[in-house]
């Protein structure tokens, strides 16, 4: 075991190192660019606010969308999945 001499000396601080922002930094900060904040006075204006936002929205932004809540129901192992398909056959009168 080594003896203490006694004495005490501060860290050296050291510098901190210039932060470049990540790829996916840089996405969120271009999705929040992007944001648009909209106060309703009503439940009617929400409502109003909502359809004209997803009617002004491309078809292919409205299935991310969707997809975007599908995924974390079914997860990802479920993407290729297809509805089940069935035939019945009903005698004719």
């Amino acid at each position: 075991m080594e003896k203490s001499t006694g004495s005490w000396s501060p860290e050296v601080p050291r510098a901190k190192p210039t932060l470049t922002p990540t790829a996916a930094e840089a996405r969120a900060a271009s999705r929040r660019s992007g944001w648009k904040i909209v106060v309703a006075d009503s439940f009617a204006q929400a409502e109003a606010e909502t359809r004209a936002y997803w009617s002004a929205a491309t078809p292919a932004e409205r299935l991310n969308a969707l997809e975007k809540l599908r995924e974390p129901f079914y997860g990802k192992d479920q993407i290729g999945g297809r509805l089940q398909r069935f035939l019945e056959v009903v005698p004719a009168e």
